[in-house]
């Protein structure tokens, strides 16, 4: 702003002057004012960053905490299936062990040799009821003739 004073014989115009400087000063003010409000509005947003900083930071760490537990949760859960899958494991074994050796015991055998013994008997006692219904039929037949 250029402003130009009208010379009088003690110098510039008095009351042109103190217009100007008045007009400086609302201009300076206005300046003031809009520094300040700059200002405001910087250290609101640097307030405001801070602050969306924080929570991220504070939520950064909820979220790692969570996944801790979980992992940890998982890793237990893990642990108790392996160690459901040993004992099933371990029961299955002990089961068909048992089974096993029941196959090749001498109990078994000594069983099966009485079993092949009551099925010799009942051949050879079916082998002589055969016999004596022969005979006897053969009685009858010929006393009938």
């Amino acid at each position: 702003m250029s402003e130009r004073f009208v010379l009088v014989k003690r110098g510039y115009d008095t009351e042109a002057v103190e217009r100007y400087i008045a007009t400086l000063e609302a201009q300076i003010d206005s300046y003031r004012e809009k520094d300040k409000a700059i200002n405001n509005a910087i250290v609101s947003a640097q307030q405001a960053a801070d602050s969306i900083v924080v929570n991220a930071k504070n939520q950064g760490r909820t979220i790692r905490e969570n996944t801790i537990k979980q992992l940890t949760d998982i890793a237990l859960s893990i642990g108790t299936q392996k160690q459901l899958l040993e004992d099933f494991q371990n029961e299955y074994n002990t089961i068909v062990s048992k089974y096993l050796k029941l196959t090749d015991n001498e109990d078994f055998k000594a069983i099966s040799a009485k079993i092949d013994a009551l099925e010799s008997y009942l051949a050879d006692f079916s082998d002589e009821v055969t016999e004596d219904l022969e005979i006897e039929n053969r009685a009858v037949t010929s006393n009938d003739n």
